[in-house]
């Protein structure tokens, strides 16, 4: 899922383009509202759950078992894959929704700046609607960065109008007199209590080419799959958000069995 692209047009310039075409000469037609930005739980899995645990587990557990130990290692290893690489996407996206944006040359404009490690980002974001869905566009200054950001296009994005699915496609800010993707994202939001994102590493030449990893949320259910491409095997770790039980089954550990932890964070037999 992952691809390189190098387009001279995008998305969001078609369609700006096409809004512009039906307009008349009398003026800009009444844009009415801006389309709703998607939340940004459509780039970001919510892999806290291990965090908070291990803090209440330091205090009141004196022994966890192993399989909750390696679970949570194993979604730490999970997070740390796609949090370098989201870190400023999540954070230029989550703030768009605390600005207003203004309406010019056929689309919605939001302009802020984000703080985000040390660093300050100047987030440039423009939305639209294409027929059903929405499109955007974010483009990041950040002067003090190395290379330097003016005005890059550091990511894109396509939503159905109804928050009901979409992507992401993640670009290089490292390398920015290209446009070289590096993650990809389609996520989907059928309703208030599921969502299912997945991320795929889509860098041409690198080790990771091909790595994929899924976080599948269904009421208090949770599961996170990290399948490693090259060696082509899937680990996988599920846990109720509510009580605390799960399972770990990845193929270095427990010879690859099903492994399951308790309410209480002990080893137990799976059901």
């Amino acid at each position: 899922m992952w691809h390189v692209h190098h387009p001279r047009t995008t998305p969001l310039a078609i369609a700006i383009a096409a809004m512009a075409a039906c307009s008349d000469s009398s003026g800009p037609e009444d844009p009415g509202n801006p389309p709703t930005l998607p939340s940004v739980a459509s780039m970001q899995a919510d892999l806290t759950f291990f965090e908070t645990q291990a803090a209440i587990i330091s205090e009141q557990v004196t022994n966890p078992g192993t399989h909750f130990v390696a679970g949570a290692l194993g979604v730490t290893v999970a997070r740390f894959w796609t949090g370098v690489t989201m870190a400023v996407p999540v954070a230029t996206w989550a703030a768009a929704a605390s600005d207003s944006p203004e309406f010019q040359d056929g689309a919605w404009h939001w302009d802020y700046s984000v703080s985000e490690n040390g660093q300050t980002f100047a987030a440039n974001l423009t939305g639209a609607v294409e027929g059903s869905e929405s499109v955007w566009e974010m483009r990041i200054t950040a002067s003090a960065l190395n290379p330097p950001l003016d005005d890059y296009l550091w990511y894109t994005g396509r939503a159905t109008l109804t928050g009901a699915e979409g992507e992401w496609h993640i670009f290089n800010a490292s390398l920015p007199s290209t446009r070289t993707e590096v993650l990809a994202i389609d996520w989907t939001h059928p309703s208030a209590s599921a969502w299912t994102l997945s991320f795929t590493n889509v860098l041409t030449g690198s080790a990771e080419f091909g790595d994929e990893l899924s976080y599948e949320v269904n009421g208090d259910l949770r599961t996170v799959r990290f399948t490693d491409a090259s060696a082509q095997t899937t680990a996988e770790v599920g846990w109720n958000h509510s009580t605390n039980a799960g399972y770990v089954l990845a193929p270095g550990y427990n010879s690859g069995l099903k492994s399951c932890w308790d309410t209480a964070f002990q080893n137990v037999a799976c059901p």
